[in-house]
């Protein structure tokens, strides 16, 4: 509903088109008519419900609103471009391919990055290989990881190192205005791809600083883990995603932090550009 509300002229869906296509798609059996009916109006129902849940979820960073029992498009899909680039992603996925200068699972990384430190309300850092912010050299990024959070010591790593990020994608961090030790931490994996449940458990936060860190920081006590994803959790999930994931950053909670981040507003346009160049391949 969401994608055809975004290509179509009139810039809606109807539930009533989406019941026409599930009967279309169903196998009409006369003797199971009913059951089949009543099916379909359960599935409809959920669909609405789902859609109240993006909007509370999303709040103004939501492109879409609820006319009756048809989706909307809020104003121009420009103001809406977290939201609407993380549908896309979602949706319709990305190969690399050779030549390729666009890289949406990194520009997913940034935008993780943007609602980080949004949310934690202080700084953060993208560590995820490809490093641009940080040296690309996995040793002299640490060191400057280090630096950056003013805690721990790393450790006196001999030879060449092929960790990449070790699972690490991002950092964000909330300083006191004293700068001591004890603040707030929050560490996060990204996983833009269908594959996002595999790695709910991979990334070993403590285990990373006590691999590479001589002296860990002493902030970790209070560290959080957050799983950075642009899909939408099923609510019978939920919790058992939490449970293994720590915090959930999903497409709406994604949306409604980097909506509110300034810093965002710069980096806005490769986003959009290509969620459209997106979009009107679904068109052609």
């Amino acid at each position: 509903m969401e994608l055809t509300a975004l290509i179509s002229p009139e810039r809606r869906c109807s539930i009533s088109a989406v019941e026409r296509n599930l009967k279309r798609l169903s196998s009409y059996d006369a003797g199971r008519a009913m059951q089949q009916n009543a099916s379909i109006d359960a599935a409809c129902a959920e669909i609405l419900g789902e859609i109240k849940r993006r909007v509370q979820a999303a709040g103004n960073a939501y492109p879409f609103t609820i006319d009756g029992t048809a989706l909307v498009l809020s104003g121009k899909a420009r103001d809406y471009v977290p939201y609407i680039f993380c549908l896309c992603l979602s949706w319709f996925g990305w190969k690399a391919k050779k030549g390729n200068k666009i890289f949406p699972r990194r520009m997913f990384e940034d935008l993780s990055k943007h609602a980080a430190q949004e949310f934690i309300g202080g700084r953060a850092l993208r560590f995820g290989a490809p490093r641009t912010e940080l040296p690309t050299a996995f040793k002299e990024a640490l060191l400057h990881l280090a630096v950056a959070i003013g805690e721990g010591q790393v450790r006196d790593i001999q030879g060449q190192v092929h960790a990449q990020d070790d699972t690490l994608d991002l950092i964000a961090w909330r300083d006191f205005p004293d700068g001591q030790e004890g603040k707030l931490f929050l560490v996060g994996q990204c996983a833009s791809g269908s594959d996002w449940e595999k790695k709910k458990r991979e990334l070993d936060a403590e285990a990373f600083f006590d691999d590479w860190f001589s002296e860990r920081p002493p902030s970790l006590r209070g560290m959080r883990i957050g799983l950075f994803i642009p899909h939408r959790v099923p609510r019978k999930k939920w919790t058992s995603t939490t449970r293994r994931a720590g915090i959930i950053f999903d497409r709406c909670r994604i949306a409604y932090w980097t909506q509110r981040n300034t810093a965002f507003k710069g980096d806005q346009k490769r986003y959009s550009d290509w969620s459209r160049k997106t979009l009107a391949s679904m068109q052609a």
